[in-house]
Formats: C-alpha cells, structure tokens, sequence
C-alpha cells in the first residue's frame, strides 16, 4: 500500500493545538473587530437572516432604498437578497441568541461570524500541516500566516461571504486529506458537508467540485488497485464496488443542491432563477482580469498578501512528497482566477484588496508549508542536498520580511475603512471603478490609504471617535481581546514546548489538554460577551452621532408593538443601527424620504396601508406636512401617538393607525357651528359657519388599545380665523381623562384654508396607556378660538358650546 494511504491519525495534542490557534487568532479578530457592516453586500445578507430571526421570512425590504443593487423583487412583490442561503443561514444562531438578549446587538452579534470562519480555518490548516508530517512549528507558521499575514484578517472584519467559502472549501479539502489516510467514511460526510456550505454560500463554487470528485476518485483507485496504474476501462468497475465513499460525499452535495434550487424558486418563483440581473455577467477584458487579480497595483493578490509569494518554492517542495496536494490546491487557486478573471466586477467592488481571492488564501498559504519545515527542521533541505547552514539563515531573514510586510499591510487596511479611498476614487477618477485605478499605482489604495489613517478614522470596536475629532478608549472593550492573545500565547508556547506525557501528579498530557481546552473555551466566552456588550451602545457609524435617541425609538417600539404592525424607516443611513438596537419582531420597510413620492413610493405606502393595522415610521429631519410619506398618512389615517428628540438632532417617531384595516360605524349629525360673533344667538344652516355632518369612533377598546375618531366636517361660508378642534375623553365624572387639541387634519387643514361647500374628513387618535381604567367613556369635541380661548356655539349638541359622543367601553385585558 502507498505510504500515503496508511492510517495517520492526529494526536489529542494537535487536536488542543489547533483549538488554542483558533482562539488565538479569535482574539486578534476581535482586537480589531468593529461590529459594523461596511458593504452593501453584507448588508443584504444581514437583512435575510434578520427577516428569519424576526419574522420567519426572508425578504430583505430593510434595503427597498438600494433599490436592484443587491435585490430583486420576487413575483410577491418583495425584495429578496440576490445572495445565497449561505451566510444567513449560518449566522441565525449568533442573530436570534442577541434577538433574545437586549443587551447584545443584533448586527454586532452577526459579524462574530466571519472572525469564528477565519479562526476555524487556521487551525484546520495547523491540522493539515500535522496530517502532512510537518512539524508543529511549522504546521504553527502556515495557520498564523494565513490568519494574521494575509486578507484574512481585514476580511474577519467584513460580513462578505468570501471567507465562509474560503473555510467550506478548506475543511472539505482537509477531510479529503482524512479520508486519504484513514479511508474513514465519515470524513467523505463531513467534507460533502462543508463543500455544500461553501456552495450555498456562493453558487460559483460549483466549478470547484469537479476537483472534489476527482480528487476523490483518485483516492478510491488507490485504495482499490494499490501500487498499480488506473486504466480507463478499470474505472467503472472500482466504482461501482466502491460506491459508498462516493454516496457518503454526495449526499451531502446534492441536498445542498436541491437547497439552492429551493431557495431560487421560493424567492423568485422559479428554480432556475437566482435573481441576478443581465448586466452581472462574465464580460470583462480577461487578461485585464488576471493581471489586476494577480499583479495589478489596485488589487494584485501579490501585493496584498506578499507572503504567499513562498507558495512559489514551496508547491515545487510538496510536489515531491504529495503531488496530489500540491494539483488539488492550485487547481482550486487556477479556476477561481480565470472564472473571476473574466466576471465583470472581477474586482470586487468596495472592498481591500482583491476580494475574490480570499477564496484561495487558505491553499496558496498551505503551500507555503513546506518553506517553514525546511526552516523549522531542515528536513526538505537534507533531502534535496540544500546547504542548511547559511542559505537557511539567509531564508529565514527573507522569510520574516515578508511575514512583517504582510502584516504591515493587512493593519494598514484595517486602520482605516477601505470605503473612504473608494469613495475618493469615485468622486475624482470617474466613472465608478474606472480601469485606470486598478493599473495605476497612485491610484492603488495602498498608496492612497495612509492618507486616512487618523484617530477619528479607527472603526476598532473599543475605539470611540468623539464630536471634536478626538477619540475615546473603552478599555473593558479593549482589554478583553488583549487578554485572549496573552492567554493563546502562553498556551501555544506551553504546549509546543512541553512533550511529556505526564505530570507528577499522575495527570497524563491528555487530560491536562482537555482542561486547557476548557478553561481557554470559557475565557474566549467571556471575552466575545464582554465585547458585544460593550458595543452595542457604541456608536456603529464611522461618523459620530448622537446615538440615545435611536436607543430610545427601538425600545419604544418594543414596548408598544403589536402583531399587525410594520416599521417605516425612512433613514436609509441609520439602517444597521435600527436593526442593531431593536429587538421585536415587526418588519421594517426601508425608504428614502421625498417631499413627493414617486410612483413606485405610491405604490408602496399603498401596500403598507392595505396590509397591516399600524406603521410606525422613523422619518428622517423633513417636517411632517412636507413629507409625501406622513401627508397621507396624517390626511387619511390616524395619527396614534408622536415624540421628538428635545435636543438638536429633533429625532421623531410616529405610530398611525391605517384606516383601510379599522371598522368604524359612520354616523350621521348634522350640528352647525357659528363664529365668535354669533354668541347668544340662534345657529343655523344659513348663518353658520361649520358644520359636522358626521362622526364615526371606536366603541369598545381596551388598555394599550386605540381610540379612533373620524370628524366629516362641511365649510357653510369662509372663516377668517384658525379654529382649534378640541377632542377631549370624559370619564363617568365627566373629569377629563385625555386629549387631542390642534388645527383640523393634524395641523394641515387650517379652517381659514377651508372652501364653502368643501368637505373636509379629519381622523383623531389616541393611543391609551398600559394603566388606561377600564369603564365607560365619552368623547366631548367642538372647536374654539386659540388666542382668546373661547369655544365656537354649536347647535345640536349636548351643550351650546360642545358636542357629546359615545360612549365608549374600556374592557380590562
């Protein structure tokens, strides 16, 4: 048998070994971890999985405001993310454990997801080294280069998927490598497992598994027909005995599959159909696309990732022990460059460095490998007849030079969001993402990105930029990290340096790597939950800004909010915060505020009002009767209750109940309203001014309910004045219990506006309190002069100068 294909299991060490790696680098991912969405991508992606937590649906109508940039609507009507199940699915736990937790933000909850990815796939690599026969050192250097020495890092920071295909497709390969020197089955389950989670996170990974299932192949025939070559005509048959490798892979394959037609078809009503428009195809120039993924000074992979230019010497190192390795990782690295060579954004878009890439980092870093165990042990160079003396103290300099310029340039991306050179190039080198800012190097972001390294620029979660362009350190949030990296530190240097087996006490090695294991896993515990705390009050915008009132809005919508509700936020840029900070279950419509709406707007608030019972809106600075939004909503809906901010922001939050979904009894009156000169005298039609020809109010309500009063007035002749209407609720005592006093149609409709003969219909809501008293009420309304106070004589009413209605039945809950 091929010495390749015997049983090499990982021992209990390498398996601690790598869980104090992930933990390591989980705590550097967590220095440097912001809590902020800074794509539009991530964006989307959050925005399905928060419809799943909240509601158990998946639009993403948060982002009606991006309009098709990362969505199409589906047949329903609704915008759905183009992006695949991937992602959401894998980050609902961390988004419903913080929807259960008030104290924990939703969005900061969800971006510990790529940092747990990354951190998983060094130590995946760390056990691939091992299963490789590389020494622990250098299976140490491959996983700590990969996680802090190339774009992994910046990109723990980001909620782009590229990192969870990069972990998918890793930790197939490594069960691939299980499979090869244990001929267990279950590591063919677990790959198909992790292969399918890549796909679903992106559909282009399909290209990578023909390389899987060759690979795979290429396994059983050696287990089949050991020491001896493969003809075609001798395939089929090893196959067809040998069926159970290829059905425990697949399985999980084809119902990743079956997932991603799903998810197609319930979206867009078909499952051939993914959402994606026709201009996102492969039309770009093809070598242009190599060369900038590649070389390009705007987003070469060589540039951004110096030290993988060791894979060079190091594949042509494996290839003598492990051919097979070294075909499989380029092959993965060789489809992914000429397919997104050729994908019109082949860039990326707003992103650091060549995003498509990071797909391949962790296999372009494992053939860094065997570089370190040359370095490490000088095996490879006895075996090739290396001097080992002073060439390896000569590649050892060269070696950590590009280690220190790699992590150089990962810190040099992280200090500062890479969406403010974008923003530069696209306002002075139009149009967006012009060719000449990928293949000039004064327009690359690593020359343009020193210019934004300032204090108030850090995003870091702990770094709190303050108004006056300074900055502030929460130091539990910065000590907590800083604490995980001292204690994977002294761990990984106590467990590669000691080799005993057991202690004085008994206690065999094992043993005390389990309880390492264990106390280390309850430190990384405390320090994710004090870092989420932390930052949920923190401000989650690069541009500092008042962040209680928005605190104070999501919990008031909490606190009142009912099943038949929706939210209107029409603040596109406190998306991630709203969604951060609020914890119930409404769905949220995110538009942008016009004076006039638009056509598609109509149609929407059209929507709103014909679906749900009440609309909660966020607006944004636009006055009430200059919004084309809450016009409408204050002419012919009912206005429940309103608060602004006391201080300069005037932050408002408005909740209306949606006329199409009450059912008021209209009722005919009639009463007739004179002037202020008309007192002591007999009003009527003919010498009246105002007349209310009927009412229509809610007869049964109950504590935390709506009272709703609808008022059809008629203008008998013009009015100078600007009458009030004063609505007041009357307790069996006749002590008044409530109020709603202003210009007719909430302040829109002044009387002195009125025609003669118009009608005017003027809504009135009110929204009871929790500790509202249950019993019989009466509604007491009539209209009076705001600067002397005096009210109108009516006739036809309960008084000369009011009118009663009712009554109306409080019931307890």
């Amino acid at each position: 048998m091929d010495h390749e294909l015997r049983i090499l299991n990982i021992t209990a060490k390498d398996r601690h070994i790598a869980f104090l790696i992930f933990g390591f680098l989980l705590s550097c991912y967590l220095f440097t971890f912001t809590g902020v969405l800074e794509s539009s991508d991530g964006m989307a992606m959050f925005a399905t999985a928060e419809s799943m937590v909240r509601r158990g649906e998946i639009d993403s109508n948060q982002l009606l405001w991006m309009g098709l940039q990362q969505g199409s609507f589906g047949p329903d009507g609704e915008l759905y993310s183009r992006k695949g199940l991937g992602m959401p699915l894998l980050v609902l736990p961390l988004i419903w454990l913080a929807q259960q937790w008030p104290a924990i933000g939703l969005v900061q909850a969800a971006m510990l997801l790529n940092p747990l990815l990354l951190a998983w796939s060094g130590g995946l690599l760390f056990r691939t080294g091992r299963r490789f026969g590389w020494s622990r050192a250098a299976a140490l250097m491959v996983a700590l280069s990969f996680g802090l020495a190339t774009l992994a890092w910046p990109y723990a920071q980001t909620f782009f998927s590229d990192p969870m295909s990069a972990w998918g497709l890793v930790g197939a390969f490594y069960c691939m490598v299980g499979f090869r020197q244990t001929g267990r089955k279950r590591y063919l389950l677990m790959g198909g497992l992790s292969w399918g989670l890549a796909y679903l996170s992106r559909s282009i990974n399909l290209i990578t598994l023909p390389i899987y299932l060759i690979a795979l192949l290429n396994i059983i025939m050696r287990y089949a027909r050991p020491g001896r070559g493969t003809p075609l005509h001798a395939v089929w048959p090893v196959l067809m005995r040998n069926w159970r490798p290829f059905a425990s892979f697949m399985i999980p394959v084809v119902a990743a599959g079956l997932a991603s037609l799903w998810w197609n078809w319930v979206r867009y009503g078909s499952m051939w159909q993914s959402g994606y428009v026709e201009s996102e195809s492969f039309s770009a120039d093809w070598i242009m696309g190599i060369y900038g993924l590649l070389i390009g000074p705007g987003r070469g992979l060589l540039w951004y990732s110096p030290v993988l230019l060791l894979a060079i010497p190091g594949a042509w190192l494996l290839w003598r022990t492990r051919p097979w390795a070294v075909a499989m990782c380029v092959a993965l690295v060789g489809v992914y460059v000429l397919v997104y060579g050729k994908w019109y954004m082949w860039h990326g878009g707003y992103s650091w460095g060549p995003r498509f890439m990071v797909v391949t980092l962790p296999f372009l870093t494992l053939l860094t490998g065997p570089v370190f165990q040359w370095l490490f042990t000088g095996e490879t160079a006895g075996q090739h007849g290396w001097p080992p003396s002073w060439l390896n103290r000569v590649a050892a300099v060269g070696v950590a030079f590009l280690i220190l310029i790699s992590v150089g340039v990962q810190w040099l991306g992280m200090l500062a969001p890479f969406s403010m050179v974008q923003n530069w190039l696209a306002e002075t080198v139009p149009p967006l993402f012009a060719p000449e800012t990928f293949t000039q190097w004064r327009y690359s972001p690593l020359v343009l990105q020193w210019q934004y390294l300032a204090q108030n620029n850090v995003p870091f979660a702990w770094w709190r930029p303050e108004w006056n362009g300074g900055a502030q350190i929460h130091w539990a949030g910065l000590a907590a990290p800083i604490i995980g990296i001292v204690a994977g530190v002294w761990f990984l240097g106590r467990n590669l340096s000691n080799t005993g087996e057991a202690s004085n006490t008994g206690e065999t090695s094992e043993e005390r790597t389990d309880a390492t294991s264990w106390l280390f896993a309850l430190l990384l515990g405390l320090i994710v939950l004090a870092i989420l705390v932390q930052t949920r009050t923190s401000t989650t915008s690069l541009t500092p800004t008042p962040y209680d009132n928005m605190v104070r809005v999501a919990q008031r919508i909490e606190q009142l909010e009912q099943r038949s509700d929706a939210i209107l936020l029409l603040e596109p840029e406190q998306t991630q915060r709203f969604a951060n900070l609020y914890h119930g279950h409404l769905p949220t419509y995110g538009l942008f505020g016009q004076t006039q709406l638009d056509e598609a707007n109509q149609q929407w608030l059209a929507r709103l009002r014909a679906e749900y019972r009440r609309l909660w809106v966020v607006p944004d600075s636009t006055l009430p009767d200059a919004s084309g939004w809450e016009r409408p909503l204050r002419t012919d809906d009912y206005l429940l209750w309103e608060s602004r901010a006391a201080d300069d922001t005037g932050q408002r939050l408005a909740l209306y109940a949606l006329a199409p979904a009450q059912t008021l009894e209209e009722r005919g009156l009639g009463a007739v309203f004179g002037d202020l000169s008309d007192v002591g005298s007999t009003i009527t039609p003919e010498n009246g001014r105002i007349r209310l020809n009927g009412y229509a109010f809610t007869q049964q309500t109950h504590p935390n309910g709506e009272l709703l009063l609808t008022l059809r007035w008629e203008s008998l002749q013009p009015v100078a004045n600007n009458y009030h209407v004063f609505v007041h609720i009357l307790n069996e005592a006749n002590d008044k219990v409530d109020q709603r006093d202003g210009q007719p149609v909430q302040w829109m409709r002044p009387t002195s506006s009125w025609r003669p003969g118009e009608l005017i219909i003027d809504h009135y809501g009110l929204l009871l309190p929790a500790d509202f008293p249950p019993g019989n009420y009466k509604i007491s309304i009539g209209l009076y002069d705001p600067v002397s106070g005096q009210r109108l004589p009516v006739n036809g009413g309960t008084s000369e100068y009011a009118i009663e209605l009712g009554p109306v039945q409080v019931q307890p809950r």
